[in-house]
């Protein structure tokens, strides 16, 4: 049961993989002209084989705030799109907010198989970018709060018995280091 469950995730890794490669050709920057205040722009190229029918975009700061989104019947056409993404911020931030800017396009019912999707995450001040990533619809996170998940640390998960481990093993080591010291009675396997 385990083993097809790896395989199948294998196998959906793999297809993702080279879906990705077929319809984005590179990761998505961020454009000269984003900001705070106006705009979450991304420069981003992708390619077709059937012209999309919807665009759409999201942008929202940490607190999960939409201060941003569109969704309109999309004007591509001819197989590729190279250039700057324009995502309009509608709710002015204040300096320093980390924004999400997530966007995309594709057919009406949106799928991995027909739409792709990029997402950068920066400090609007700085403009450094945290985070960016494109691929087919479900590949990128899709707010901001998701994108700083993807980069922050996680948090390591022991098992019961390596942590049963560690405290024997520190049991034994304060054993070790207290035996013989004046004033400390340590347990004695001899009788009297």
């Amino acid at each position: 049961m385990i083993l097809s469950r790896c395989l199948g995730a294998l196998i959906v890794a793999l297809c993702s993989a080279a879906a990705l490669a077929q319809s984005v050709a590179a990761p998505p920057t961020l454009a000269p002209a984003a900001d705070c205040e106006t705009t979450a722009n991304v420069t981003w190229s992708f390619t077709y084989t059937v012209n999309p029918t919807r665009e759409f975009g999201r942008i929202t700061n940490l607190a999960g705030t939409s201060i941003g989104s569109y969704d309109l019947t999309s004007t591509l056409a001819g197989g590729s799109f190279n250039g700057t993404w324009l995502q309009p911020i509608t709710i002015v931030q204040p300096a320093n907010t980390v924004i999400g800017s997530y966007g995309g396009a594709g057919d009406s019912a949106l799928s991995a198989a027909n739409t792709v999707e990029f997402f950068v995450l920066y400090n609007c001040t700085t403009r450094q970018v945290l985070y960016a990533c494109s691929g087919s619809v479900g590949s990128c996170p899709t707010t901001a709060a998701q994108g700083l998940a993807r980069i922050s640390a996680p948090i390591p998960v022991r098992s019961p018995l390596a942590l049963l481990m560690l405290l024997l093993t520190l049991m034994l080591s304060a054993a070790f280091m207290l035996r013989g010291r004046p004033g400390v009675a340590v347990p004695s396997s001899s009788t009297r």
